[in-house]
């Protein structure tokens, strides 16, 4: 068995940058037709240009993970232009901190909606399409699923969700050829990153660094391929041994 995804077709959300553009690019690179979800127009866009240039089958489709009507907008396209849906891969999300004294309920509700119902809202709308392939789900999760830290009890209760809403998925989705699985990263060198600072995880991290995004992508598509053909309702921590404490 191998990671090829000639013929198939793979949805990322948050495709435009960091862990998203990185997916993106390797499901294209093994000859997926992969369409790229995000807000960040202009980054999706170049990144389409880019791919697209060296002969891949990208779409960049400006996307909101919390909207019933653009997933059924693509749900609908994808029914017409390919008859069911092979991947879909639910990255998209947001981090914010505050302790729990601090926190106000407007923005845990953001980080749930985008972190959590996204996910909900992927799964839900793409579940037919992915039956009749059947398909393979990987959320992507965070070491912040199964640990903590002050701050993050918004980011905590959106990624355990994720990992539980993926159990769940996996269990309901057997009888149907669903797999669902998904991968928790720790420290990853991406921009979001460096907009949060300073890291536990990273300083806690064994193996001493963040990951590249690729280390993540090439994860994603093992258990996306039918190389994990027995593999499903799993959480893959992809994390330099931070989960090994």
């Amino acid at each position: 068995m191998t990671t090829d995804f000639t013929g198939r077709t793979v949805v990322v959300t948050g495709g435009a940058r960091g862990q998203g553009a990185a997916h993106t690019t390797l499901f294209a690179e093994r000859g997926a037709t992969v369409y790229a979800l995000d807000l960040l127009d202009d980054l999706g866009a170049a990144l389409q240009e880019d791919l697209t240039g060296r002969g891949l089958k990208v779409v960049y489709r400006h996307h909101d993970v919390t909207s019933e009507s653009d997933w059924d907008a693509l749900t609908a396209h994808l029914e017409e232009a390919h008859g069911a849906l092979d991947v879909l891969v639910n990255n998209a999300g947001i981090v914010h901190t505050a302790e729990i004294p601090e926190e106000n309920l407007a923005r845990f509700e953001r980080v749930l909606s985008v972190n959590t119902t996204g996910v909900f809202l992927g799964m839900n709308k793409c579940w037919a399409l992915l039956s009749d392939a059947r398909g393979a789900i990987v959320n992507v999760a965070s070491v912040y699923g199964l640990h903590s830290n002050p701050g993050y009890v918004a980011y905590t209760a959106s990624k355990a969700a994720v990992v539980g809403m993926t159990r769940t998925a996996a269990v309901e989705g057997a009888a149907v050829g669903i797999r669902a699985n998904c991968v928790s990263p720790g420290t990853v060198q991406t921009q979001q990153l460096a907009d949060e600072g300073r890291s536990y995880v990273r300083e806690a991290t064994p193996m001493d660094r963040g990951a590249d995004p690729s280390e993540i992508s090439s994860v994603v598509a093992f258990l996306a391929s039918p190389a994990a053909s027995f593999v499903t309702g799993v959480e893959v921590p992809v994390d330099g041994g931070f989960s090994a404490h």
